[in-house]
């Protein structure tokens, strides 16, 4: 009798435990959201690749924690990012709004912001805010860019063409539907040679250190601190490694 006892407190022990294992392993899973990048970050033959991924991996492997990524538009990404804990968001420009919400972990790339047109039509091309308010602008929904615009003045009923991803926006622009898109004019050609389009040529204007913007890899403010704290150490960690550096300038 005493042995049946035992045996069941050691049963009910060993539940106990997976139990507490299980819930810490439903802690610390992770989810990564991404919009398809082709410069930064995308999905191909089942595989996420590009730089944005290989730093995240670095430092999830670091931290000894992992993370499921999950790719889709830009303004479904943010929400998620925004709206659950345990979420990692990848190339996401640190703006005055967006700072307060997220822990911002490591940089990922050095992008540039500057007004696009296709050279085909001279006539769209602008280098200044006031030319490009007489201008239709292509310009993905909740992104850092469209927020920049928002607040010098542009608008959705004036001058503003929003869409819910980037290759949408360079389909307008490429079709004559609008004028300019505002974004990384290496992006814009990235989808460009994507569709076979390399012989489409565009326009900007010299790029100025304004024009430069830096994005992160960012994580819900509302996560477990040790998780974060983790991450941290781990980002601090591989910013001081020869192969961040090398990632950093792909």
């Amino acid at each position: 009798m005493q042995f049946t006892v035992n045996l069941l407190v050691f049963f009910v022990c060993i539940s106990a435990s997976l139990c507490a294992f299980a819930r810490e392993s439903i802690e610390t899973n992770l989810l990564a959201v991404a919009n398809d990048n082709r410069l930064l970050q995308y999905f191909e033959n089942g595989e996420s690749k590009g730089p944005s991924i290989e730093i995240l991996q670095a430092i999830l492997k670091e931290a000894q924690l992992d993370a499921t990524v999950e790719f889709m538009p830009w303004v479904r990404a943010f929400a998620t990012a925004s709206k659950n804990p345990n979420t990692l968001i990848l190339s996401m420009i640190k703006t005055p709004e967006r700072e307060d919400d997220f822990y911002w972990l490591i940089k990922v790339s050095n992008l540039t912001r500057v007004f696009i047109s296709l050279t085909s039509k001279p006539e769209n091309y602008v280098d200044n805010l006031q030319q490009a308010k007489q201008k239709l602008i292509a310009i993905v929904k909740d992104s850092a860019g469209y927020k920049e615009l928002s607040s010098n003045g542009f608008s959705e009923q004036q001058n503003l063409y929003v869409v819910p991803e980037g290759e949408l926006a360079v389909s307008l622009l490429e079709n004559g539907r609008v004028d300019l898109i505002y974004g990384d004019p290496d992006n814009i050609r990235n989808v460009l040679n994507k569709r076979g389009r390399s012989d489409v040529a565009i326009s900007y204007k010299k790029i100025a250190p304004e024009n430069q913007r830096s994005s992160y890899i960012a994580i819900n403010k509302t996560t477990d601190i040790k998780i974060v704290n983790r991450l941290q150490q781990a980002a601090r960690k591989f910013e001081k490694t020869e192969e961040y550096a090398q990632l950093l300038i792909k």
